[in-house]
């Protein structure tokens, strides 16, 4: 039986990064990964829709010649030429094959499924190993809502999608969060006709409420259907499928030749035998305390699987930290005040942090203070004056609580608040910092130096 100091259950961007990690730490490293090395990210998320989107805004600018003085004829839009710039793209960000380049570390890889056999020892393929320190890093999959008659008449999720050859001509997708909305504005833009459904009242619900309002009005302009507040209550097959809604006490339906889950995601615990280990779980993820530690001392951790913020680059960090802490580093807390994130529709949505809501309920006097990319002069000459950017603030020590932006790479502008906000810098700060002219990160400064508007509770303010 093979024996390690750390083995690792998965081998996406937390394994990795854990593997890795403890690998330089001079430690013996087993990983298992029983699908793909890259993970989910790499395969059906993250990278393959970043270039769909990529190819999708090409088309959509090439539409929008005529503003700059270019005539074009458009003779058609080839999609599945624009899945294989997809393909070929996802290739060059691939980089190393096979075993990710763990082996030149000397890590043990597994291309196998692993199962607790007990909290010490797993099966892996027709072998045991023994884990001293395991980590469980085996990401999530898409949550399918109990919808009758939804798996019968068939669906896709994000692994289908990304895999794509022919434009469906009517797509309905389930969930209005990131992966909805970036799936639904890339199709529309290849030409499907798209409805996007949400339970919720609003688009992006747990964004600025403001940023979610100005966003659902871009994607209506370019065409995307969106239905607010309604939920799927049964689906029924056949060509074409058709979805029965239900909401404020009405009934409506929305036919469909192809339907899209982004209802969102859940533990992969599938296959794992986690009960066979002492690690407390629910159905949706992994408990762990600040230090990304299980209920079971010698098991950690990290990335989606833990129920946290499911970004790619969190799972990163996470796994680094849980590696670190595992084997006797010095003992790193998981910091959540600070973690960027970004949804990929155009214009671009990021944000780090607290809303103006959030902030009130955690007991803050607030001020925020805005700036409108319809005033900003790089968005003006670059045709892009949509969006905003809103900074929230303690309103008696300026200290920055949360930025959220909509706006022409708003993905890279963020990155300047979340600097400011992990060392405790103010808003003057970065309203005292001098910006290249014309530049999209003009749109912070102008925000920090623009006059606060001051909230209240009693303001009824809630995002």
């Amino acid at each position: 039986m093979d024996a390690f100091d750390l083995f690792v259950i998965g081998g996406g961007s937390a394994g990795l990064r854990a593997a890795r990690t403890a690998a330089r730490m001079g430690a013996r490293v087993g990983l298992a990964e029983r699908k793909e090395l890259g993970g989910e990210c790499f395969w059906a998320g993250c990278v393959p829709t970043k270039a769909m989107i990529r190819a999708a805004q090409v088309w959509a600018m090439a539409r929008r010649a005529g503003e700059f003085g270019v005539e074009l004829r458009i003779e058609r839009g080839d999609f599945g030429a624009a899945m294989d710039y997809k393909d070929r793209a996802v290739a060059r960000v691939g980089g190393e094959a096979g075993d990710a380049g763990l082996g030149r570390l000397g890590v043990r890889y597994y291309p196998d499924e692993a199962r607790f056999e007990d909290p010490h020892t797993l099966s892996v393929g027709a072998g045991h190993v023994r884990g001293e320190r395991i980590l469980i890093a085996g990401g999530t999959m898409p949550a399918v809502p109990p919808i009758p008659g939804l798996r019968e008449a068939g669906f896709l999720t994000n692994r289908e999608a990304v895999a794509l050859r022919e434009l469906p001509r009517r797509l309905a997708i389930l969930g209005a969060g990131p992966i909805g909305l970036e799936f639904g504005q890339v199709f529309r833009r290849f030409g499907a006709e798209v409805t996007v459904v949400e339970r919720m009242p609003r688009v992006l619900p747990n964004e600025d409420a403001q940023v979610s309002e100005l966003l659902a009005g871009y994607l209506r302009e370019e065409g995307v259907r969106l239905i607010t507040g309604r939920s799927a209550v049964r689906v029924q097959g056949g060509r074409p499928k058709r979805l029965w809604l239900e909401g404020d006490g009405r009934e409506a339906s929305v036919e469909a030749d192809e339907i899209l889950v982004a209802a969102g995601r859940t533990a992969d615990l599938k296959g794992m035998e986690i009960a066979a280990s002492c690690v407390d779980h629910t159905r949706a993820a992994i408990s762990v305390d600040p230090f990304l530690r299980t209920s079971c001392e010698h098991i950690w951790a990290a990335g989606d699987v833990t129920g946290g913020f499911l970004f790619t680059h969190v799972a990163s960090f996470e796994g680094g930290i849980a590696a670190q802490n595992a084997l006797g580093g010095s003992p790193q807390r998981h910091d959540t005040r600070v973690v960027p994130r970004a949804t990929y529709v155009d214009p671009e949505v990021a944000s780090v942090g607290l809303t103006q809501g959030e902030a009130l309920r955690a007991g803050h006097e607030v001020a925020v203070h805005a700036f409108s990319f319809a005033d900003l002069d790089r968005a003006i000459l670059h045709g892009e004056p949509r969006g905003l950017v809103k900074l929230v603030s303690d309103a008696r020590s300026g200290t920055i609580l949360g930025a959220h932006l909509l706006g022409h790479e708003a993905s890279s502008i963020i990155a300047e608040v979340a600097l400011a906000m992990q060392h405790g810098l103010p808003v003057s700060a970065i309203g005292g910092t001098m910006h290249a002219y014309p530049s999209f990160p003009e749109a912070v400064e102008a925000a920090a130096l623009a006059p606060p508007t001051y909230v209240g509770a009693a303001s009824g303010v809630d995002d």
